[in-house]
């Protein structure tokens, strides 16, 4: 269901941020043979998984050369 995606979508964006986002990425990724619907659907639920995807912290700390 596409509130579920919006919410999953939501999660650290505002939602002015949230629509500007979708509408580029529906108008990037829409063909002409498809629905406008699904195309939207798609584009929400990558802006979500982009959201999900985590850095683990201790990938992210440069540790120092031992001599």
């Amino acid at each position: 269901m596409r509130s579920d995606i919006v919410f999953d979508a939501l999660q650290s964006k505002n939602r002015f941020v949230l629509c500007h986002e979708a509408f580029k990425a529906v108008r990037l990724l829409h063909k002409s043979n498809t629905r406008i619907e699904d195309t939207t659907n798609d584009a929400l639920m990558r802006i979500a998984d982009a959201e999900q995807i985590v850095i683990r912290p201790e990938d992210a700390i440069m540790h120092p050369l031992e001599p």
